[in-house]
C-alpha cells in the first residue's frame, strides 16, 4: 500500500464521513423514508448517531472499518474495491 501524508488521509476521512453528515442533514426531511411508527425522538437520535459516526471517522477511529476503508481507498486512488470477486 502506498504511503499517504496525514493531510491526504484526513481528506479521505472527511470524504468517508460526508455520507453520514448528509444522512444527518436530511433525516428530518418529510420524504427521508422513515416508517410511520418512527417517532421524532428516534429520528433525532438517528441524526445524532450519524453525526457521532462522522466525527469518529474524521478522528481516525474507524480507519479499519471495511466501509470506511473502502471509501477512503476510492478517494485516494479512484479505484472501487469490490467486496466479492
Amino acid at each position: 500500500m502506498p504511503k499517504y501524508t496525514e493531510e491526504q488521509l484526513q481528506a479521505a476521512r472527511e470524504y468517508a464521513a460526508q455520507v453520514h453528515k448528509d444522512l444527518a442533514k436530511h433525516c428530518l426531511d418529510k420524504d427521508f423514508g422513515f416508517a410511520n411508527h418512527v417517532t421524532e425522538l428516534e429520528k433525532r437520535a438517528y441524526k445524532e448517531k450519524q453525526l457521532q459516526i462522522a466525527e469518529d471517522i474524521e478522528a481516525g477511529d474507524c480507519d479499519s472499518n471495511f466501509t470506511v476503508a473502502q471509501r477512503m481507498h476510492y478517494f485516494l486512488t479512484g479505484e472501487s474495491v469490490a467486496l466479492l470477486p
